[in-house]
């Protein structure tokens, strides 16, 4: 899963930011990004009461921690990429709304750069509300291993 991302305005986002979102009617509200939801089940998470897709502002670059080296690798995003949250309805006595990022298979390129199998959903909401999937840049070759030592 994703664990940052950076906006064009360079912002750093990160979970449990409040983030600023869109509803595919253009309605402006905000979401706690507080995990992920994935791809294949979004009808399932949009199908709960209350619950809505939204996206975010552009966004520049995304970051993902990789399993196997544990560090921070980031991706640019492609021009006019915005991410998806599911916005969930909001929580008796809570005064907040979690909002999850939607997340898809890496391609393998990314699964070999990243050391990671899942990666955000890029694209942005149609005038009819549906997604304008937007593809991936595809990432640098993943790093050679380390050289041990010699003697």
């Amino acid at each position: 899963m994703p664990n940052l991302f950076r906006t064009l305005d360079g912002r750093e986002w990160k979970p449990k930011d409040i983030l600023a979102l869109t509803l595919p009617d253009g309605t402006k509200c905000e979401g706690t990004w507080t995990g992920s939801a994935t791809d294949e089940k979004r009808d399932w998470w949009v199908g709960k009461p209350g619950n809505e897709l939204t996206q975010c502002d552009e966004v520049a670059a995304v970051a993902t921690k990789s399993d196997k080296t544990r560090e921070l690798l980031w991706l640019d995003a492609p021009a006019r990429a915005r991410l998806f949250f599911v916005l969930e309805a909001r929580e008796t006595g809570k005064n907040y709304q979690r909002a999850l990022m939607v997340t898809v298979p890496a391609t393998p390129a990314q699964n070999a750069y990243l050391h990671h199998d899942r990666f955000c959903l890029f694209g942005r909401f149609k005038p009819d509300g549906g997604i304008e999937r937007i593809a991936p840049l595809h990432p640098p070759p993943p790093r050679p291993p380390a050289q041990g030592e010699l003697f």
